[in-house]
């Protein structure tokens, strides 16, 4: 007994094991049923069969599509559970539209119930299986079954249940003849087909019983670019159109583009001259099509500078004059535009340029300033051109006023003739202070001039002053007749208030390039503070209060005798011979 019960107990466990393992390994069962009945049905793109039948797949996720030539196919993605799932309809649109000739007939024999591609191997290019094109209707009207193709040549590709191919290869069907086709040999045989001819137009597909006739029209295709031809940096519009294609690819150089609808249109913006290959198929057959564009990639610029010639001029730091030109440019067909040395500039445009030359010393100025346009485009096109200015003019070093006191005879200006006194010396000595007085205002239109008179201790101040003040006005009145604009001269008169005093003097003296000879201490002292002293504002420079000793009046306006008035006007009238003038030398 007990050998008994454990034979059942190992048959029992053996039996729940198979059952265990048979379920865990249990394949997916779903029918699916199809409309029209002929349709062929694909698993995950792979040749199941047609009409409608129950399929067995590993459980999971899988593409089931259904395909009949003249219907619109449908594809579907399902998730599969082991055993027996709901059943899966697809009822397929039909296509309309009839077929025109001219076309040949393909008979294919020996591949009953595998799946026939026409002029591709995608399941797109599935135009019924072999049971449907095995039967010339030579002895059978009822029974014909016809696969009718466009004229010319065609990739036959025969591929049986669970991809298996076949065989493939190339048939040339002739208008109105009929090719039989041996599969798996590949032999071929090319008979007269009477009835093409006479047929107008058919339906792309027709069944029956145990008929079936399926018509391939051929396939159409086309594309253009508009424009044709662009500048660089442009974009034209490529368009296509197709019909009865199922794959369509663009390409234009390495680039290739795929393409989902049959028409439609891209924008490009190529670079160079690019053409724009179209190639589109389907089971009718291939076309081609080609658009070419050119790029132009030319620029066309230019710069100019107006006016060409600018003077410049500067004193010291201070610019004077500073001449500008207007440089103008354009260039068309450029992405970017340089000037050097301005840098990056709009395609079009104007600027202002200063003349600034690039010397820094003192001297003369002679400078041609150059600018070079560069303009560039992103399909290789570059072009450059140049404009230049010439500059002319001066750097000049900041100009020396020559100041120096103006000294006047004893007494002198008088008050009945304040126009007598100023010697012809010291009217030189002035024609100098103003001549670099007038340059100077150039550099600093606003300095001006303090003219003080001064006058030596023998009189009151009450007297004094007035001397003093006719003494300043009257070097005022001749520096305003070399050119000097009044507004320029204030005048101060001091009279005796501010003596240079002994010691003051014999320094002066002692430092004086030209000494005055045989004169006292008192009488010299006296000549020193008969003087008109100049200022030079804002920069507060004064006169350098040496006595002329040189001068050929020096006598006259040392002497502490009032001399007549003859003598005076005489000694202002006559030219002085002072030490730089040549004709002086004796």
């Amino acid at each position: 007994m007990r050998y008994k019960g454990y034979r059942y107990f190992l048959t029992m466990a053996a039996l729940l094991l198979f059952a265990a393992t048979g379920s865990f390994g249990q394949n997916a069962k779903v029918r699916v049923v199809v409309k029209p009945h002929q349709a062929y049905i694909f698993v995950d793109g792979t040749p199941f069969g047609d009409s409608s039948r129950t399929i067995k797949v590993p459980p999971g996720d899988h593409t089931i599509s259904v395909y009949n030539y003249g219907y619109k196919p449908e594809t579907r993605q399902v998730s599969l559970t082991a055993g027996k799932n709901a059943d899966l309809t697809f009822e397929l649109a039909a296509v309309s539209g009839p077929v025109s000739g001219p076309w040949g007939r393909i008979q294919i024999e020996g591949a009953p119930r595998a799946a026939i591609y026409l002029n591709g191997k995608a399941p797109e290019y599935f135009v019924g299986h072999g049971d449907e094109f095995d039967n010339s209707g030579a002895l059978f009207a009822c029974c014909t079954q016809e696969l009718i193709v466009p004229a010319g040549t065609h990739e036959v590709t025969v591929v049986n249940q669970g991809s298996q191919e076949l065989w493939s290869g190339s048939v040339n069907v002739p208008a109105d003849q009929r090719v039989i086709l041996y599969v798996p040999s590949g032999k071929q045989k090319t008979k007269p087909w009477h009835g093409g001819a006479t047929i107008d137009s058919l339906a792309r597909f027709k069944a029956g019983v145990a008929s079936a006739t399926i018509a391939i029209p051929p396939v159409s295709g086309n594309i253009s670019a508009s424009p044709a031809k662009i500048n660089c940096g442009d974009s034209t519009s490529v368009s296509w159109q197709t019909s009865e294609t199922v794959q369509r690819t663009i390409t234009a150089d390495s680039e290739t583009l795929k393409q989902v609808d049959p028409s439609g249109n891209l924008s490009v913006q190529p670079k160079n001259a690019t053409t724009y290959h179209l190639v589109a198929s389907g089971p009718g057959g291939s076309v081609t099509s080609s658009a070419p564009v050119d790029v132009n990639s030319t620029i066309q610029s230019s710069i100019d500078a107006s006016p060409a010639q600018l003077h410049y001029r500067r004193i010291g730091d201070k610019v004077i004059e500073q001449g500008s030109a207007n440089l103008g440019w354009t260039a068309t067909n450029a992405s970017s535009v340089s000037i050097d040395p301005l840098g990056s500039v709009a395609t079009n445009g104007t600027q202002s340029v200063a003349a600034t030359p690039k010397q820094e010393t003192n001297g003369p100025v002679d400078e041609v300033k150059t600018f070079t346009l560069t303009a560039k485009n992103d399909c290789g096109g570059t072009d450059t051109h140049t404009a230049s200015i010439h500059v002319t003019g001066s750097i000049e070093p900041i100009p020396d006023v020559p100041l120096v006191s103006v000294f006047f005879p004893t007494g002198y200006p008088e008050a009945r003739h304040p126009e007598e006194g100023l010697v012809q010396s010291q009217k030189q000595s002035l024609d100098r202070t103003a001549e670099g007085f007038k340059k100077y205002l150039e550099y600093n239109p606003d300095a001006h001039l303090t003219v003080a008179g001064n006058a030596d201790e023998r009189d009151s101040n009450a007297r004094n002053k007035p001397l003093s003040e006719r003494r300043a006005n009257l070097v005022k009145q001749y520096l305003v007749s070399q050119g000097i604009p009044d507004s320029k001269i204030e005048t101060e008169a001091y009279g005796d208030t501010k003596q240079l005093d002994a010691s003051t003097v014999a320094s002066l003296h002692d430092q004086n390039p030209n000494k005055l000879p045989n004169v006292g201490p008192q009488a010299l002292g006296w000549a020193y503070n008969r003087r008109v002293d100049i200022v030079l504002l804002p920069k507060d420079v004064r006169s350098t209060q040496y006595f002329p000793g040189d001068a050929p009046e020096a006598k006259v306006l040392a002497d502490s005798n009032w001399l007549g008035q003859k003598e005076v006007v005489t000694l202002a009238a006559e030219k002085s011979k002072l030490p730089d003038d040549p004709a002086s030398a004796h």
